[in-house]
């Protein structure tokens, strides 16, 4: 073998090993936890999928991919995994992957919002407050903030500016909202 065929060769190797997830940066571990995560998510496992999903979205031991991520977020959300349809709204609130749309991004942040997701309340909160999608509401921006702030301390700093903003009687609708929105979620989680 001559000299310059062994040097093709080597330089094959090379650029292959430099493609290959496991050479660019990426642990073998981050590797196999794409691929337990790909398993888990071809057999259906909306966990998986969400996990799949995220592992597109920042590149862990695969290549970033939106469009994969997306695909991967809306199998999960479409079997109510709450987690993939917050991350599905935020894609289509920002045109990351797909292009932007308020209102769909409103209509996964609701889904996840009813499942209690504080992280969807409050974007909730904030596309009511806005006008993002919906009509702009500050009753409803309330209400999904208030749910939120349980857990969720943006929602709670969003809540207090908003309430110094508000009447005291537009306060107190808010917060016979936040009661009957609490209802509302209970009684679709109870089937009703």
């Amino acid at each position: 073998m001559k000299f310059a065929d062994r040097t093709w060769i080597l330089a094959t190797i090379f650029c292959l090993m430099s493609i290959s997830p496991a050479y660019a940066g990426m642990t073998p571990g981050e590797v196999k936890f794409f691929e337990d995560c790909k398993a888990g998510a071809e057999k259906g496992s909306s966990w998986e999928q969400y996990r799949l999903g995220g592992c597109y979205f920042v590149g862990l031991g695969v290549a970033k991919d939106y469009v994969q991520a997306i695909s991967w977020y809306r199998k999960s959300a479409e079997q109510g995994f709450a987690k993939a349809q917050y991350e599905l709204g935020e894609c289509l609130a920002k045109g990351i992957g797909l292009a932007k749309d308020d209102v769909q991004a409103v209509s996964w942040y609701r889904k996840a919002a009813e499942s209690e997701l504080a992280e969807a309340q409050s974007s909730l909160g904030f596309c009511y407050y806005f006008g993002k999608g919906v009509a702009k509401n500050e009753i409803e921006a309330y209400a999904y903030w208030s749910l939120a702030g349980t857990t969720d301390g943006d929602a709670r700093k969003s809540l207090a500016i908003l309430e110094k903003k508000m009447s005291a009687d537009a306060c107190l609708l808010g917060q016979q909202r936040t009661i009957e929105l609490r209802k509302e979620i209970e009684m679709k989680k109870a089937g009703k």
